[in-house]
């Protein structure tokens, strides 16, 4: 059985092996999203981790976005444990040597062995759908329906956007980590109004706020070698052979870069369903919550209940 740490801090001399905010971002948060959210400490070889389970059902099991940390889904995984065993945790940041996927997946393999051992739904967001894209491949058993969100075969970069991605965004993450608030605010809330880099026009300011915590709060470590695995992957090879029912979600706003992979997973994946967000980007699973929470319960319910 378990130990519930209430601040889940690691042991003294815990090596730092996952991306983990500071406490810090609840100050940000719909007070409503963290009722339930009660992380606890796993240990994974090298360190440890922090594992949330919320709610009651059959599994379901959310993997995040670069870098990694859980609370990306903090805005609908209450809503998705009204239906569903709600399981998610912060994701491997730092590795012994070079990045390794094998490292994730051997990581997400002891967490479902220890917290969902049967059968269960699988979603992934962004750099979390390929995670779980590989895991569904490499056990097409365990996973009774599967939701890539924002997710990519391989990454790209379409002809004639390269300064949106290598030049645009790193000011975008340079502005949100060194200005001052009193700046940076008002430069996220220009961004959100022009739907630039992740954001869109349902990102309030306690989301902007929650965003920029995020990025200040985060080693530039904990980004290098999740972003390294990402930029290696490439299931183009594999996934017609994935016979799992697949739910595509990505947001109506996002980059060329995510609808461009959207269309791709639905050329590759047979059978794949698409569901569209309406009106938001990347951050869709923080900015329409809800919509994305109905959405995965009216899509997986028949698939995983039965």
């Amino acid at each position: 059985m378990h130990v519930h740490a209430p601040n889940a801090t690691p042991a003294p001399g815990t090596r730092p092996i996952v991306a983990q905010l500071g406490d810090g971002w609840k100050r940000h948060a719909d007070p409503a999203w963290l009722e339930g959210w009660d992380p606890v400490l796993f240990p994974l070889p090298g360190g440890a981790t922090q594992v949330v389970v919320m709610g009651h059902g059959p599994t379901l099991v959310l993997l995040p976005p670069l870098p990694g940390v859980k609370e990306s889904w903090i805005a609908c995984a209450g809503l998705l444990a009204r239906r569903f065993r709600v399981v998610t945790f912060n994701m491997r940041a730092r590795f012994q040597g070079p990045p390794r996927w094998e490292a994730l997946l051997d990581d997400l393999e002891r967490v479902l062995d220890r917290y969902a051992p049967g059968s269960i739904g699988l979603v992934g967001h962004s750099l979390g759908g390929a995670l779980a894209q590989r895991w569904t491949l490499a056990h097409p058993e365990r996973v009774r329906a599967l939701v890539l969100s924002s997710a990519f075969a391989r990454v790209t970069t379409p002809r004639g956007h390269w300064r949106s991605r290598f030049v645009a965004q790193p000011l975008v993450l340079a502005g949100q980590r060194l200005l001052p608030r009193g700046l940076a605010l008002p430069l996220a809330r220009r961004l959100a109004a022009t739907e630039s880099w992740v954001y869109d026009r349902r990102c309030d300011d306690r989301l902007l706020e929650f965003v920029r915590f995020c990025i200040r709060d985060l080693a530039i470590a904990d980004v290098t070698g999740p972003l390294r695995l990402a930029l290696e992957h490439d299931t183009r090879a594999t996934l017609p052979g994935l016979r799992c029912p697949t739910l595509l979600v990505v947001g109506e706003r996002e980059s060329l870069f995510a609808r461009r992979a959207t269309e791709e997973l639905s050329r590759l994946i047979p059978g794949a369903e698409l569901a569209v967000s309406p009106g938001v980007g990347h951050l869709h699973p923080l900015s329409a919550g809800g919509w994305f929470a109905d959405t995965a319960i009216a899509w997986l319910g028949p698939r995983i209940t039965s």
